[in-house]
């Protein structure tokens, strides 16, 4: 498709996070009277999302679910105020010559928020909860490290209670993997390692619903979950560490309207604004509120490999190969995004840290400006092998995407991108979050947006979720090889081997196309500039916890 005829139909827009997406406007800053008063009450009023699908930490599968659930509950380990990982509610791990067993000691002064102790007990249930088929959490293959897990969660082993996770007594826990694990110290901070109360979970399936089940053991504890509007923490009293917790409340408003996001920002009734107008994104850069930092996600299509004609490899090449990724991101997202050439992410490392996985994997496609043409040839080529030349008899089908206009100037850029170059037609349908979570999650879509960041600094958090058995494989994809390899990575410690299955593996990956990369993210938020002290990471933590409010000097 023409830049010409991209330029008459598209909006300037913003994306910056894989669940979320951004913007921006002209704003200076909030308003005096907001700072004033944040200033004074200590709390914070922020944005980082719309409803959540779900605040349980074994099934919400989105970033700003994740920054809920984040500030309610702490694992064996966390992400400090440096943005580091640190013990948690671990006093003392333990890790054996061979990598394989971890003894952990629990804290002597862990509370749950209505004051009973957090036990090794609660671990054992969170994780054994997690696995268990019952659950249907997707996220169950983040315990593949943990003996027995993947054995479990794919209904081999029937038993939860041969889950590599045994508790000696109240205070000491006994791990053991199936191999060393570099990046497991960074798996016990994210919310699929939280602990539990089984008497609040247990039989009720409404239990993150209402304050007085929402029993968690972290910094804060939810007050209220006033749905479609906002969810309100307020600091524990219980927390061990509550002297180093500078914010007494936090109201996270679930809103998805940029407009109404941007007002509000502006109007000092927000301090935290994770999205804006698509119209807006060079005004804001101006401005000292403006924060871009790189991140470890990529933005991407995923097709239904399940529905026809998406079932067929080359369909989904054609429609990849024909994207000008570079119009997007120099003349619609315009914040520094990079035009994906593989599904990994810049930033991640390889065996050799002073590498990139992508560094060392290389491009599967060329993103170059000279080679489009040659790319839309190839498309166009492959479209014919499938049975469709020049888009002939290729049925209309739709593209769905979450309310946002980022997401939106997307969407129609690759409806015209693939009418014009393919000559196929392409309907788009925008769901509101919480309905396109679900619906993705099930499969009642042809063609939409997808976006992920890593959990964690290892190319396997990209990988490992299409695996056949993961519950994040939206696309529905299953290849037995592909399979064995992400096998192969996961049950080893060679850090050479592990990078080099999964490096095979990202090839079959690129090559079958389920999933359609687009561009890796930067990620950008305004953020009221007499805010300080808000810890921002690659993976996608926003915490509020240690946040300093008060007037500029």
């Amino acid at each position: 498709m023409t830049k010409k005829l991209l330029s008459s139909v598209l909006a300037v827009v913003m994306i910056a996070m894989a669940f979320t997406g951004c913007g921006g406007s002209a704003s200076q800053t909030s308003s005096a009277s907001g700072e004033e008063s944040a200033a004074q009450s200590k709390n914070l009023t922020v944005n980082v999302g719309a409803e959540p699908d779900s605040i349980d930490p074994a099934l919400n599968t989105s970033v700003d679910g994740f920054i809920y659930i984040e500030h309610a509950f702490e694992g064996l380990t966390k992400v400090d105020k440096d943005g580091k990982i640190a013990k948690g509610q671990a006093k003392d791990i333990e890790v054996s010559d061979d990598g394989l067993t971890y003894d952990v000691t629990l804290r002597d002064d862990i509370k749950w928020s209505d004051g009973k102790d957090v036990t090794a007990q609660d671990f054992v249930y969170a994780w054994q909860r997690i696995v268990d088929p019952k659950t249907a959490s997707e996220y169950s293959y983040m315990l593949d490290p943990v003996v027995n897990g993947t054995a479990i969660y794919t209904g081999e082993n029937k038993d939860v209670t041969s889950l590599g996770i045994t508790a000696a007594d109240d205070k000491h826990l006994t791990i053991k993997l199936t191999a060393p694990c570099a990046y497991f110290m960074e798996l016990l901070a994210r919310p699929m390692y939280y602990p539990l109360r089984k008497d609040m979970v247990d039989g009720n399936d409404k239990w993150t619903q209402d304050p007085k089940t929402y029993i968690s053991n972290g910094p804060y504890h939810m007050t209220a979950w006033n749905h479609k509007e906002s969810i309100i923490e307020q600091k524990s009293d219980t927390y061990y560490n509550k002297d180093a917790v500078t914010v007494d409340q936090i109201t996270f408003m679930l809103m998805e309207d940029d407009a109404s996001i941007q007002a509000a920002y502006q109007n000092g009734e927000l301090q935290f604004a994770d999205s804006y107008p698509v119209e807006e994104q060079e005004n804001w850069a101006t401005k000292e509120d403006y924060h871009n930092m790189e991140q470890a996600a990529t933005y991407y299509v995923c097709f239904n490999t399940k529905k026809a004609p998406f079932d067929n490899e080359k369909v989904r090449q054609a429609l990849s190969l024909v994207i000008d990724r570079n119009y997007i991101v120099e003349k619609i997202t315009k914040a520094g995004q990079i035009p994906a050439d593989a599904f990994v992410s810049t930033g991640v490392s390889d065996a050799d840290s002073s590498k990139e996985f992508r560094e060392v994997g290389g491009s599967y496609f060329s993103v170059k400006d000279e080679d489009y043409e040659a790319n839309v040839a190839k498309a166009k080529q492959l479209l014919a092998e499938a049975g469709y030349p020049d888009g002939k008899d290729f049925p209309t089908f739709e593209y769905s995407y979450n309310t946002n206009s980022g997401h939106k100037a997307i969407a129609e850029a690759l409806q015209n991108i693939w009418k014009e170059e393919l000559g196929i037609n392409c309907t788009i349908a925008s769901q509101e979050w919480a309905v396109f979570i679900d619906n993705r999650h099930k499969g009642n879509f042809e063609i939409c947006r997808h976006g992920w960041i890593a959990d964690y600094n290892d190319p396997i958090s990209y990988l490992d979720m299409w695996m056949t058995t993961s519950g994040n494989n939206d696309a529905h994809w299953s290849n037995t090889e592909y399979d064995a390899l992400i096998a192969k990575a996961k049950g080893t410690g060679d850090q050479a081997v592990r990078m080099q299955a999964m490096h095979d593996a990202e090839t079959i990956l690129m090559k079958e196309m389920p999933v359609c990369p687009i561009y890796f993210y930067t990620d950008v938020y305004l953020l009221n500039p007499n805010i300080t002290g808000v810890v921002a990471t690659s993976l996608g933590d926003k915490i509020f916890t240690y946040a300093t409010i008060g007037a500029k000097s």
